[in-house]
């Protein structure tokens, strides 16, 4: 298996603070544990024979001292593991979950949610390796020459024994750990897919019921659960397997040394005392390579936690560089020769030519899947053009810092607005209480005020994942839309935000959509005409460029708001009204 030689994740482990006191504590366990072994071969062949019961308490003392002091050791050093292990996975989630955050759009929409959910799970699965564990293991290692030394020392030939079935456990455990390494990946790949699959499923839940196939997605996923089972009771069988063994190995030792000490017993070459000694010795001898063994074994599943982790890391962030601009002043937006498209796939947009002045509000229509979202995703900086360039106040849009190109630079409206879980007031606001004012201003003007005022708790009701079916989309992507545009944008990007909003409330955006022209430069991609009525032009995509479109007059005025609005209309986005005292303030 191969193992990168620089690792992304050392750098979070930190344990050079840690390592003296694990090196230390590891050495002194180890000589400390030679007391038992050692006392025993006096007690047999000194104390025994001279009936010795003062030097047999002084001894029995002292191998408890040693023995009470061990185990506070092993003790202090686990629970130092312990906590470079917790630190290390709350320094590595922290990043992970940053790089994501912060990650162009191309990179994460390579996989799944399911994917980098089970890529940011995983990290728990690698902290036994980078908290030190394996540092213990290796500080013991030297140790077992010292117990196979000893061996030799008190019993001559009975060290080939041990060293025997120490060589024969270590090339057996190897490939073991290699078979389960094999068992792991299998085991993973086949978890991910069900995981991918129960997402999709959960996500379209609605879908599947109004079209009758919950028989076909049951039988699908009874054959992915059927996979992951076999996978699952394959690596199962190989990690037990592994356990197994180091323990059989374990027996072999004590049996062999205890059998083929005893010929040298009764061949009066050694004393009970000796061989006692030896057989402790080299059960002591087996441990450490029990515990590396078995490291062995989990490092298997370390490796591809690593795998899976660095794939979070390798998201490409974009960096600000140190003389990039802050902050869009006007607005004015231009494309020089722009050319589009994913991957190895034909272009959607090829040399496309388009300038927009600042406060102009423009209308973009066109077919389905012909560019219209990548058009908007290339404005605001999530896609990279493949050719030309996109200036914004006459500045290459690279020359920007990213928060330049979001809040108050550049709001994107999309079609389905997100609510998180939390109280209508807490999506308004961001969960940041100093934009409470702007945020209700804003909800007075898009109409919400009628409808939250109906909910028993207003604005502090809770929405989110346990009410997100309770609230109608409408509603939902209202609270989107003013969350957005809280921050008084320059460029206000509408990626068909209506598409779920109908009747009075559509009057109530439209109007308000008016009021911010000339204020903010507006780009509305809406298939519906009155909408794109109020744009000052309007263009259409096809055949991979923008062609300008001519609509009927474009209203002027809100006369013709056709329902009843509360007693400050159509409030403009600085806050010139005062908001109504609505229920749940």
């Amino acid at each position: 298996m191969k193992i990168r030689i620089k690792d992304p994740l050392a750098k979070y482990s930190n344990l050079g603070p840690a390592m003296k006191e694990i090196i230390i504590a590891s050495l002194v366990m180890n000589t400390l544990s030679l007391a038992l072994p050692l006392s025993l071969l006096q007690v047999y062949d000194r104390i025994i024979p001279n009936t010795s019961f003062g030097t047999l308490i002084v001894l029995v003392l002292g191998v408890l001292v040693a023995v009470g002091l061990e185990t506070f050791l092993r003790v202090a050093r686990g629970n130092i593991i312990s906590w470079m292990g917790t630190k290390f996975e709350h320094r590595l989630g922290c990043a992970a979950f940053e790089r994501v955050l912060y990650a162009q759009n191309q990179g994460k929409n390579k996989e799944g949610i399911g994917d980098t959910l089970e890529r940011l799970s995983s990290m728990r699965s690698s902290r036994e390796y980078y908290s030190g564990q394996m540092v213990a293991s290796l500080v013991d290692m030297p140790f077992v020459f010292v117990f196979l030394g000893m061996v030799y020392v008190l019993g001559g030939p009975i060290v080939w024994v041990p060293v025997i079935v120490l060589t024969v456990f270590s090339i057996t455990s190897y490939f073991y750990g290699v078979n389960l390494g094999k068992a792991l990946r299998r085991y993973n790949l086949w978890k991910d897919r069900r995981l991918n699959f129960q997402i999709e499923i959960l996500t379209g839940i609605h879908t599947i019921k109004s079209m009758g196939m919950e028989s076909q997605m049951e039988q699908r996923y009874s054959r992915l659960q059927d996979s992951v089972a076999d996978a699952d009771q394959e690596m199962v069988r190989q990690d037990t397997s592994s356990q197994h063994i180091s323990f059989i190995f374990s027996q072999i030792t004590m049996v062999g040394v205890a059998a083929y000490g005893s010929t040298y017993v009764i061949s009066h070459d050694i004393t009970v005392g000796v061989l006692a000694a030896c057989t402790l010795l080299s059960g002591r001898a087996m441990q450490p390579f029990q515990r590396l063994t078995g490291l062995w074994s989990r490092l298997q599943s370390v490796l591809l936690a690593r795998e899976k982790i660095s794939g979070i890391f390798d998201l490409v962030v974009r960096e600000d560089r140190p003389d990039c601009i802050r902050k869009i002043q006007n607005g004015h937006i231009l494309l020089e020769d722009v050319t589009f498209g994913f991957g190895e796939a034909p272009p959607l947009l090829e040399n496309v030519n388009f300038e927009i002045q600042a406060g102009e509000c423009v209308g973009i229509s066109g077919g389905n899947g012909v560019g219209k979202s990548a058009l908007l995703g290339l404005i605001r900086g999530t896609h990279e053009p493949t050719g030309g360039q996109i200036m914004i106040d006459g500045v290459p849009l690279a020359n920007y810092a990213n928060a330049a190109l979001k809040g108050s630079g550049i709001a994107y409206l999309p079609q389905n607005g997100v609510v998180f879980n939390g109280t209508i007031l807490e999506n308004l606001t961001m969960f940041d209480r100093s934009y409470r004012k702007k945020a209700l201003v804003l909800a007075e003007g898009l109409g919400l005020n009628e409808v939250v005022a109906k909910m028993p708790k207003g604005y502090e009701t809770v929405i989110g994942n346990s009410g997100m079916d309770a609230l109608p989309r409408g509603i939902r992507q209202r609270i989107a839309i003013a969350r957005a545009l809280v921050f008084q944008p320059r460029i206000i990007l509408f990626d068909e935000a209506n598409a779920s909003i109908d009747g009075p409330s559509d009057v109530f955006l439209r109007e308000y959509l008016i009021n911010l022209k000339g204020k903010s430069t507006i780009i509305l991609v809406t298939p519906r005409p009155s909408l794109l009525r109020i744009a000052d032009k309007t263009f259409e995509i096809s055949d991979r460029s923008l062609k300008k479109r001519v609509l009927g007059p474009v209203p002027t005025t809100a006369s013709n708001v056709a329902p009843k609005q509360t007693e400050n209309p159509a409030v403009t986005p600085n806050g010139s009204s005062t908001p109504q005292q609505i229920a749940g303030e």
